[in-house]
């Protein structure tokens, strides 16, 4: 696989200032040269995180949606960076992937049967691949054996589905706890999203 060029950055966390934008700034840091870079920070940005009418019916237009497509079919290799609130990504980020995912754009997706469901899914993003960094207050081992893992619905059902291909996942757990948190421990995790963003082009 040839090193992707293009690369868009999503930081769910809604707090401009928070230690995932510090991982996204790491990520982007340690890209290889020549390749083209674009941040869209969720907390920074003005749109209805709301699929309000469901898919009955086309909500207003609005520019934060029409550019994030603009730059999902733009990017070559897409970074997600989230925190794992109440076993979920944070409502902000899944709300902007209900805004933007949208079918045509995303996917078609025939469910008139169980078969149709899994063999007729048309995924418009097919080429692109994906980092995944999660955050966690607790351990991330934890989620997988409640069967609530987070990061396995964003690599399988959210972006899977659209054809884009998960290469790259982190974890990070024991934010903030008093006994295993320090900035020391941080500030290892940042070098170690550097390195990984370094090996972009191996993967």
């Amino acid at each position: 696989m040839s090193q992707p060029r293009k690369v868009l950055i999503v930081i769910g966390h809604p707090d401009g200032q928070s230690y995932c934008r510090a991982i996204g700034d790491a990520y982007a840091a340690g890209l290889p040269a020549g390749c083209e870079t674009e941040l869209l920070a969720l907390g920074d940005l003005e749109f209805d995180p709301v699929l309000r009418y469901g898919y009955r019916q086309h909500m207003k237009d609005d520019p934060v949606i029409e550019r994030s497509q603009e730059l999902v079919r733009w990017a070559e290799h897409i970074v997600f960076v989230f925190p794992v609130w109440w076993t979920a990504v944070p409502s902000l980020l899944k709300g902007w992937f209900e805004r933007v995912f949208t079918p045509r754009f995303a996917y078609n997706m025939d469910n008139s049967s169980l078969f149709t469901l899994a063999f007729r899914t048309r995924r418009h993003l097919k080429g692109r691949t994906a980092t995944v960094i999660a955050t966690y207050h607790g351990p991330p081992w934890y989620y997988p054996l409640i069967g609530c893992s987070p990061v396995r619905v964003v690599r399988r059902q959210m972006l899977g589905n659209c054809g884009i291909k998960t290469t790259q996942v982190l974890r990070l757990g024991w934010l903030d706890s008093p006994k295993k948190d320090s900035q020391a421990r941080r500030e290892a995790f940042l070098a170690k999203v550097t390195t990984t963003a370094g090996a972009l082009a191996k993967q």
